[in-house]
């Protein structure tokens, strides 16, 4: 017992305040976020910084043939010996957080070519939610009045001397997951040209798919494509017809593989992000449909 009051940084707030209209953003920021962070082991100077409130250049991130214009003022930015380590939003008490363009918000400061953190978090006075840039859930959420028990946690994610050795912590960053992050799930058409295919799967009788990476704002993502009979149909004279020929087989079992060992074909794609989030044991990604291919 005397551990978690050791670590409630906020015993003495009184979170019926937390209903009142009047308090907001700025409230959730002064009073609940910044003892956090300070408690963290963040300040206004040395090797564990917090830097409030910085304008960033460059208001839009541009995707395929699309253009979203984000906010460019994250709340704070925590640097860890000179480099930005994860950034905090804060929100007010009846603002929701997960999942929302809130969420979107941060992650797009988090990538963002003047920071480009690995973590970013978000509060609203009520909840704290946690988010690697690779990971499409988050890595942690509580409710703000269960923070002693995830003190714990929260540190071993977030202290400088912890984030610090674990700031290499490589996953693969899929390209649908993030444009999902950044709202652009619903732009009807996105374009993108060159594509380029090196292989082709045929999983069942009416779905393809393939993949390749991606160079986007000087970080490397995977991409992968799925399209129907209808698209497939529209890669005449696009790829080799030997190819086709194999792809139109039935499925019998296995699923079909068209492997380009000498060559790479290239091909100017509409698409979407309709499909569903896939998971496995190594990855969750999400597909791009492909709705047709532009000549």
């Amino acid at each position: 017992m005397n551990k978690e009051i050791r670590f409630n940084i906020l015993k003495d707030f009184n979170y019926t305040i937390l209903d009142d209209p009047e308090y907001g953003e700025d409230s959730v920021r002064e009073e609940i976020i910044f003892p956090i962070i300070r408690s963290l082991g963040y300040s206004s100077d040395g090797n564990y910084r917090i830097i409030r409130s910085r304008k960033l250049l460059h208001p839009f991130v541009s995707i395929g043939s699309q253009q979203k214009k984000i906010n460019i003022i994250p709340d704070y930015i925590m640097v860890i010996n000179g480099k930005p380590s994860w950034i905090m939003e804060a929100k007010g008490p009846n603002q929701d957080i997960l999942n929302t363009k809130h969420a979107e918000q941060a992650y797009s400061y988090a990538i963002h070519s003047e920071i480009r953190a690995q973590y970013y978090a978000l509060c609203n006075g009520r909840e704290f939610l946690i988010y690697h840039v690779s990971e499409y859930k988050p890595m942690l959420h509580f409710n703000i009045r269960q923070l002693p028990f995830y003190w714990g946690q929260l540190t071993n994610l977030l202290s400088p001397e912890k984030l610090y050795k674990n700031i290499n912590h490589a996953l693969s960053k899929d390209f649908g997951l993030h444009l999902k992050r950044m709202g652009f799930d619903r732009f009807k058409r996105l374009i993108f040209p060159h594509v380029p295919i090196p292989f082709i799967h045929k999983i069942n009788n009416d779905l393809f798919s393939f993949g390749c990476n991606i160079v986007e704002d000087e970080t490397t993502y995977c991409v992968s494509y799925d399209f129907n009979n209808e698209v497939l149909l529209q890669l005449q004279g696009k790829v080799p017809d030997e190819a086709l020929t194999i792809l139109k087989k039935p499925v019998d079992g296995e699923r079909i593989e068209v492997q380009f060992a000498d060559a790479v074909f290239y091909v100017n794609i509409e698409c979407n992000l309709d499909g569903e989030i896939q998971e496995n044991e190594d990855e969750v990604f999400l597909p791009l449909t492909i709705k047709r291919i532009i000549k």
